[in-house]
């Protein structure tokens, strides 16, 4: 749903087994993406992995799908689809998720409805590792700002002991600027939200030129920190990122700058948004992570503030492949475990033979032990060089995430690789590069998709990138032609009420095309 796009400018600049084939631990027809990853502080066996895709039957809306493990992501729960507010109406996108000490995961997301507008962004409450859930609760409403539909890119903070959550969020992307970031807050764990407000303020506004300004959340002790895009001439001459602070839930902010600086050479395809982080073992130690193109293509970027962001330091190059190289690096993730290691993660592109963002690409990490001022040599989290899909250029797929505890790496990300949008997660032991555990998390065919499947004859068929269906063919066990179907649409019922039970073959022409798929009846 979300591209992270800072208008037409981006700050300075833009502002396991190693070979091993990531394993599959399940398999869907339709489109998934924007994995977010959370690892049990209480159980680190205990990992949890939401993203966003359809289900069976719910054509054209989205819901949030879950996975939960709890032996390191060795094996994996069923998948968990959460309810939709109005089930017959709403769809839910922008999956967020964070544990407190004592192991209770909390879940926001977006559930809502277009034309006329209604729903919100909910947070839901588990107490078992992501098995089940409770009842939801609003944290804001889709009109809370009228006209602006307050609900995109959710992001929640929590506090260690878990009684304070945070909430940022933003217009949706279809809101013309000028637009400004959103926050609240809640101080009995959920249970209540207090009044929005507005993150930025005068004298550090965001401005009327960045149409989608994303503020990044986090939180420590009874601090809350977020990081937010800015460009005002009268306040700077150069675009801004600014860090907004408040120690007293919200009732007031302090702002400083992180950094400021020329405009760049920015694709416009590029996902490129940014993160936020506090050192849990340092509550002073801040870091950000961004993209940035000093040298023509978007490189990770890092600066941190050791005084708790009064000053930062010089801007350090995270991919380690040779600068100028025209190969572009976006999706940012990034995550410190309890002790100070540091882990940042990106989409790259470094062994593509192409240039830009439509070309193949994998998956790299770096770490940084705690006791060393340095990064490791970048590390390759997946397996093969995917070829691009232009379905990667749509809204949503927005973010791979990554976790890190005592040393070890827990990422998931999307691809194309099989032509279906695949959510892969990986484990490997960040000192090493060694892979402990693979697995796909989902697998959703981009072309065509046929539900419900099995069925009791009733079948439909539908293109899930608005192509048009021109012929049907349908074939029983013995390769016999027994219904055919001419059509001009994107969706097409067929019916096989008055055929035996069993296996049936569809040869579904796309564009010239030939699609097969399997159904039961």
């Amino acid at each position: 749903m979300i591209k992270y796009i800072l208008a037409v400018f981006i700050i300075i600049g833009s502002i396991f087994k190693t070979n091993a084939q990531n394993q599959n631990i399940s398999n869907g027809a339709f489109f998934e993406g924007e994995p977010y990853i959370v690892v049990n502080p209480k159980n680190t066996q205990n990992i949890v992995v939401a993203w966003m895709g359809f289900v069976i039957g719910n054509t054209g809306r989205l819901s949030i799908k879950i996975r939960s493990s709890f032996d390191a992501g060795k094996t994996w729960n069923k998948t968990i689809t959460m309810p939709h507010i109005v089930p017959s109406t709403y769809k839910s996108a922008d999956p967020s998720m964070v544990f407190d000490e004592n192991g209770n995961l909390f879940l926001s997301y977006i559930d809502y409805r277009e034309s006329p507008d209604s729903g919100g962004v909910y947070l839901y409450k588990s107490v078992n590792g992501g098995l089940s859930w409770g009842t939801p609760v609003k944290m804001i409403d889709v009109d809370a700002d009228p006209g602006k539909s307050a609900l995109d890119r959710p992001f929640i903070a929590i506090n260690k002991q878990g009684d304070k959550l945070y909430l940022t969020t933003k217009p949706a992307p279809w809101i013309a600027a000028p637009n400004r970031p959103y926050y609240t807050c809640s101080v009995d764990s959920g249970k209540t939200w207090k009044a929005w407000r507005y993150i930025d303020t005068t004298g550090y506004l965001v401005g009327n030129a960045i149409q989608a300004p994303m503020a990044a959340p986090i939180a420590i002790g009874t601090h809350f920190y977020a990081a937010y895009p800015s460009y005002v001439t009268a306040q700077n001459v150069y675009p801004q990122y600014i860090l907004a602070s408040s120690n007293n839930n919200g009732n007031s902010f302090t702002y400083k700058q992180i950094l400021s600086g020329n405009t760049g050479n920015i694709n416009d395809s590029a996902k490129l948004a940014y993160k936020l982080l506090v050192n849990p073992a340092d509550s002073n130690h801040l870091v950000f992570i961004y993209p940035y193109s000093p040298f023509g293509d978007i490189d990770v970027m890092m600066t941190e503030s050791h005084n708790a962001g009064n000053t930062w330091t010089a801007a350090v190059r995270i991919n380690d492949d040779a600068q100028q190289n025209g190969k572009m690096q976006d999706l940012i993730w990034a995550d410190f475990d309890s002790d100070g290691d540091l882990v940042i993660s990106w989409r790259d592109r470094r062994n593509a033979n192409g240039f830009g963002y439509a070309t193949a690409s994998e998956f790299y990490a770096a770490f940084r032990d705690k006791d060393s001022v340095n990064f490791s040599a970048n590390i390759k989290l997946s397996d093969s060089l995917v070829a691009y899909n232009n379905i990667l250029a749509q809204n949503g797929n927005d973010f791979m995430g990554i976790a890190l505890d005592n040393d070890t790496m827990s990422a998931v990300w999307a691809n194309t690789s099989d032509g279906s949008l695949d959510v892969w997660f990986v484990r490997t032991v960040a000192k090493t590069g060694k892979t402990t555990s693979i697995s796909l998390i989902e697998s959703e065919s981009m072309e065509v998709s046929v539900y419900p499947n099995p069925s009791d004859g009733i079948y439909y068929i539908e293109m899930n990138d608005q192509s048009i269906i021109t012929k049907i063919d349908i074939y029983n066990a013995l390769g016999e032609n027994i219904r055919s179907y001419n059509t001009k649409s994107q969706m097409q019922e067929i019916n096989l009420c008055d055929k035996p039970s069993g296996i049936y073959i569809l040869n579904i022409e796309v564009r010239g095309k030939i699609y097969t798929k399997k159904i039961v009846k």
